[in-house]
């Protein structure tokens, strides 16, 4: 499937509009499935999805089997984005360059079921703490996203002194 331009959400193909933001898709209806976005050194880098998945405790899974559990996750080698909404759809996205920290919290029974809470702190002035509540593999997921955050500060030569 195509992805808009504007937004990166996907669109059924030979839509004339985006069914998220409402841009207009222009001749794009035939386009590949990876969004390619430029970089600041002025190359352009194809935009890859990471990892992506939805809330995983047992509440969220039983909201899944009637189609309810409409939050998703993604973590894509730019930035990371959260939807979710049934009727009105609320978006939230962090670019990587701007992720601080992150950690993983679990209590006993999130352990026993295999999922974890992911918060991410950032400079990012709307959300400075984005959490993933009850995802599967959290410190997978938390070690995948660090990977990616290192990768995206490398690529536009962002490194921190601490000075002492």
């Amino acid at each position: 499937m195509p992805y808009c331009t504007a937004c990166g959400s996907e669109y059924k193909q030979g839509a004339k509009f985006c069914g998220e933001c409402g841009a207009d898709t222009g001749d794009l209806a035939a386009g590949g499935s990876q969004r390619t976005v430029t970089s600041r050194g002025g190359g352009s880098q194809p935009e890859t999805e990471l990892w992506q998945g939805k809330p995983a405790g047992i509440s969220d899974r039983l909201k899944g089997l009637i189609g309810l559990n409409t939050t998703r996750y993604t973590i894509t080698s730019q930035r990371i984005k959260v939807r979710s909404g049934l009727i009105g759809k609320d978006a939230e996205e962090i670019e990587l360059l701007r992720v601080n920290d992150f950690s993983v919290t679990q209590s006993i029974m999130q352990r026993i079921l295999g999922i974890g809470t992911l918060i991410i702190l950032s400079d990012d002035t709307s959300s400075p703490q984005l959490p993933f509540y009850r995802i599967r593999r959290a410190h997978e997921v938390k070690d995948i996203l660090r990977q990616a955050v290192r990768d995206e500060k490398i690529a536009n030569n962002i490194s921190y002194r601490e000075q002492i």
